[in-house]
């Protein structure tokens, strides 16, 4: 019996904290798109349950998303919980950040806001940024986008 209670408590914790990871988490990227066109800008929050800055920086950032809802501008986030995985990598690929997901892959606690056309990393969202340093960044990063486009309309 003292066996069975050894291996049973270890299972239900590893099941426990792995249900509470999965099921236990909200996302910025829970807010609705509206924007009827193509976004100008991601913002991909390199994130993982385990992340400490993570549970910091996201509750904040999802109160700044539903501000954007009908701008260029898509949210995704890459979870990297369970490690560098293949559907983290193909999720990467999906949205258009293959050349970036190999430079920050792995690491957590962070927003990158890319230009969509062009790969180019804009700025970067951090813990340090309040909500309304996270509200200028991103509609800046909009802009610029927008700019860059009227600028060279290939």
């Amino acid at each position: 019996m003292q066996r069975f209670k050894k291996f049973v408590f270890p299972v239900v914790a590893i099941l426990g904290i792995a249900i509470f990871s999965i099921v236990g988490r909200t996302s910025a990227t829970d807010a609705k798109y509206v924007y009827e066109g193509e976004p100008e800008i991601i913002a991909v929050t390199f994130a993982s349950a385990w992340c400490s800055v993570c549970k910091i920086l996201e509750p904040r950032l999802a109160e700044v998303v539903p501000e954007f809802s009908d701008k260029p501008v898509k949210f995704v986030r890459l979870d990297f919980t369970f490690g560098q995985t293949g559907s983290v990598e193909a999720q990467a690929r999906k949205e258009g950040l293959s050349d970036l997901y190999p430079r920050f892959k792995g690491a957590t606690g962070f927003t990158l806001l890319v230009d969509r056309d062009t790969g180019e990393l804009l700025d970067s969202l951090t813990v340090n940024h309040s909500k309304a340093a996270m509200r200028t960044a991103i509609a800046q990063a909009i802009a610029l986008a927008q700019r860059e486009k009227i600028a060279d309309p290939s």
